[in-house]
């Protein structure tokens, strides 16, 4: 078995709110993707100040087929919510100008229901938890890795906040 063929019930961060009890074999949550993305492409936008980090999110999830924004700045990222549509968001814990929470603060200020995937170098259990409290959607470790990344698509989709 290769690095991405093992059992997906070894994540350390499974969202709180998932009802879903059981074991997720691999196959099954690859199903589930290659259903997902057949109704691709989501219109994805990355905030980032890393400049590996912007890069990373944008090649796993560009070479996947979905289309991406990426912006560095809570200023730019609130023109860019008022100016388009995303499915889904990926933002660093902490950024140059705020912080994910300033990310949020836009989208309950606009009324947009956006998933947000925090990012966190140093992602550890209180952090995710305090992510989930203020609304995230989920929080992976970064640089991320394309397991992760897929994972927190599916997940959104399952949990029906991607539109179709």
């Amino acid at each position: 078995m290769n690095g991405n063929e093992r059992n997906l019930t070894g994540r350390i961060f499974l969202n709180a709110s998932q009802s879903h009890a059981g074991s997720v074999t691999y196959e099954e949550e690859t199903e589930k993707y290659v259903a997902l993305k057949r109704r691709s492409p989501y219109q994805i936008l990355v905030v980032s100040d890393d400049p590996d980090n912007c890069m990373a999110l944008t090649v796993i999830l560009e070479r996947e087929g979905w289309n991406t924004l990426c912006t560095s700045r809570v200023s730019e990222c609130r023109e860019l919510l008022s100016l388009n549509r995303f499915d889904l968001a990926f933002c660093d814990r902490r950024l140059r100008d705020g912080s994910y929470l300033d990310v949020l603060a836009i989208t309950h200020t606009l009324k947009y229901h956006l998933p947000l995937v925090v990012t966190s170098r140093q992602a550890d259990w209180d952090q995710y938890l305090e992510a989930l409290r203020h609304g995230a959607f989920e929080l992976i470790v970064s640089p991320p890795q394309g397991s992760d990344v897929l994972w927190a698509l599916t997940q959104a989709d399952r949990r029906h906040y991607l539109k179709e």
